[in-house]
């Protein structure tokens, strides 16, 4: 029998449940919609919401962990990262199209041309809950929506709290967390550490990470409150190279050659004031700083690199609450972002290049919310302005012979946005919903600029007329609990013109450019069953997006702008068209349950292009169990890929026709405690 058989017998017996569904109909409220505390089943979407109940209950280690176990959520990992996606944005894309928010705060990078957004910079056990809403989102929170909105919500307990826990995994991995809160009066303290210090799957792999949080709260008054979070993430992570056919047939498990080392440090400030003016009019403020530290090196100190991303900002909200449950939202928010990059590269000789980007940008958006007995009615405008300093300059020295190339511009750019929505509460748990929403991506600073061909091994920059993405997308669905049965469904369809993608044939030669036309269309349906201790879940994601019509640019020796490939017809590459996932927990006390998952993941192609391939499809199935005694102890233990799927993180085509993967990992396991007081 195959593996792939095993797997699906084991769904018929029981894997696992994601346990989020039945948040969705209406027992649970989310941030991330408008920005203020909402039901659930009253937004114009299927949300879905992972409580920490839940974190614990699976042992989840990291956030990507969490997402990975969301069927709406898709992944492309590689040297540098993970890319998170959603509604099939591909993993270039994603980048700067999926919003990733903690506590409201976006952290996604300034510059996407050389890193992706570190993911795993909070500790789990900090996290109250996670929202995930996909498609749209761009009047509440401006640029870069059209994938969706990933909101992490950290925890403001009051009163005494503890808890400890470690875990142990497979690769010789060790994690130690301790969080602790207590109330002091008026004042809320919580505090959250945790250390990881583990190997990876393939050799000379390595984790070592560093989380804390403090969080601190005053209840000025009744209908006042004002709190102060501090958060500092610290990682080095040695990741090796991606490997060739060959390498990965002698020993998928070696590192290559080279290995790359990537530091992270990471200071979040955030300070947060709600209050309530009058019976109908709320106010809440939010300003926050972050500075995050990245240093690139291989194992040889060859070539390295450093990134700099300093984000300062406030975001002041009006609610006024009218009528029968009826609402307007009125806002603004202003960010200023700066990022340095600067890079050594001497493989060839001494290459020095020196990148500082600034982004500023100022939004005022309203968002009214009307509600008519069984109806709910949604209007949204937005009107954002970006401002952009790009500053970049390259040296390279070859023996005696030196060239210097360099650029200094400005440049603005107007967007807008809108939303209609309807909702239909049809019963108690039901709802209908519809969308219409356009939206839109201004560019990143570093794609702004091109490196043109000046001869031979020579180049310079020039700044390109790259436009904003704009998109148009519309989205019906419904949810509702029928019997034992939680039922989730969205259709959608989403337009964009002027799509941004980046062609790079070698280090002298780098083009950015906005494809004319691309669109995705696809359905998500979710299913949860209850039969007392059994609960059954399924999942099925379908994504169709393609290239409409649009042309691949790129220069010549000479440094002309010319037509490359014509990419009318393709499909968009690192999107799979099907996912399914399966699962049960069966709770056989109210102590002990066993849980777990069987997911598979559809073949995508690996260029837009699509001359190279595609990335097969694979069937991934996890295992787990927990028991929980009297005095607050939990003792766990999972297995993950547990029938030994050999598949691929990420698959990489060079323009020297060069194919190089990165393996993932094949069986796995973990045990560990946690004992809350």
């Amino acid at each position: 029998m195959s593996k792939k058989s095993i797997g699906l017998i084991w769904v018929a017996l029981a894997a696992a449940a994601y346990g989020q569904q039945i948040l969705r109909n209406g027992k649970s409220v989310i941030y991330s919609a408008t920005g203020f505390v909402t039901e659930a089943r009253k937004v114009a979407a299927n949300p879905t919401v992972v409580t920490a109940e839940q974190i614990e209950k699976k042992d989840y280690k990291t956030v990507l962990d969490i997402l990975e176990d969301i069927p709406s959520v898709a992944f492309t990992k590689n040297t540098f990262g993970t890319t998170v996606d959603l509604r099939g944005q591909g993993p270039s894309v994603a980048k700067r199209n999926v919003q990733i928010l903690i506590d409201g705060v976006a952290v996604n990078s300034l510059d996407t041309s050389m890193t992706s957004t570190p993911m795993n910079t909070v500790a789990v056990d900090s996290i109250e809950r996670i929202e995930v809403i996909p498609g749209g989102g761009s009047v509440l929170y401006g640029n870069g929506t059209a994938g969706g909105v990933i909101n992490i919500i950290t925890k403001r307990g009051k009163g005494l709290r503890a808890n400890a826990g470690y875990d142990y995994t497979s690769f010789g991995g060790n994690k130690y967390d301790i969080s602790a809160g207590q109330s002091f009066g008026k004042f809320d303290v919580n505090l959250t550490y945790s250390k990881t210090d583990a190997d990876g799957y393939r050799d000379e792999s390595h984790d070592d990470t560093d989380y804390f949080q403090g969080n601190l709260r005053y209840d000025i008054s009744d209908t006042q409150s004002l709190e102060f979070k501090y958060a500092k993430y610290k990682s080095e992570i040695m990741a090796p190279e991606s490997l060739t056919k060959e390498q990965v047939s002698a020993d998928r498990k070696q590192s290559g050659e080279n290995i790359t080392r990537v530091t992270t440090d990471k200071d979040d400030y955030v300070l947060t004031y709600n209050t309530k003016l009058t019976s109908n009019l709320d106010l809440n403020v939010v300003a926050f700083h972050q500075e995050t530290n990245m240093d690139i090196g291989d194992k040889g100190e060859k070539s390295y690199g450093f990134f700099d991303d300093k984000k300062t900002g406030i975001k002041p909200k009006l609610k006024y609450s009218y009528g029968d449950d009826s609402s307007l939202i009125l806002g603004m928010d202003y960010i200023d972002n700066e990022a340095q990059r600067w890079a050594n590269m001497d493989q060839m000789g001494i290459n020095v290049t020196t990148n500082d980007f600034t982004k500023k940008t100022f939004g005022i958006f309203a968002m009214n919310n009307y509600k008519y007995n069984k109806f709910e009615f949604n209007q949204g405008i937005r009107y954002e302005k970006s401002d952009y300093d790009i500053s970049r300059t390259s040296v390279t020295k070859m023996g005696q012979m030196s060239t210097n190339k360099s650029i200094n511009k400005n440049r603005d750019m107007d967007n807008f946005a809108f939303e209609l929505s309807g909702s239909y509460l049809y019963s108690d748990t039901g709802k209908l919903y519809t969308r219409l929403e356009q939206g839109f991506t201004s560019p990143p600073p570093a794609l702004l600029t091109d490196t043109v061909p000046t001869g031979v091994m020579s180049s310079k920059y020039e700044l390109n007329d790259l436009d904003s993405e704009t998109y148009r997308s519309i989205e019906i669905g419904m949810s509702d609990f029928v019997g034992n049965t939680s039922i989730n469904v969205s259709i959608f369809y989403t337009l964009t013109h002027d799509e941004i993608y980046t062609y790079m044939p070698s280090s002298s030669n780098v083009t950015n450019y906005n494809i004319d036309k691309t669109r995705r269309y696809g359905a998500e349906i979710s299913l949860e069953h209850y039969f007392g201790k059994l609960t059954l879940s399924e999942s099925y994601q379908y994504i169709n997006a393609k290239i409409e019509d649009g042309t691949a640019k790129t220069y010549d020796a000479s440094g002309n702008r010319t037509d490359g490939a014509d990419l009318a017809g393709n499909k968009i590459e690192g999107v799979p068209e099907n996912k399914f996932t399966f699962g049960a927990d069966y709770q056989f006390t109210s102590r002990f349950n066993v849980n777990g998952e069987v997911v598979y993941t559809g073949s995508s192609y690996i260029d837009n292009d699509n001359e190279s391939g595609k990335k097969s499809s694979y069937i991934v199935t996890n295992i787990r169990a927990g028991y929980t005694f009297d005095n607050g102890l939990n003792i766990y233990a999972g297995i993950n890929n547990l029938f030994n799927e050999q598949y691929y993180d990420s698959i990489n085509y060079s323009t020297a026709g060069i194919f190089t993967y990165d393996p993932a990992a094949e069986r796995n396991y973990y045990v560990g405690f946690r004992y809350s007081l």
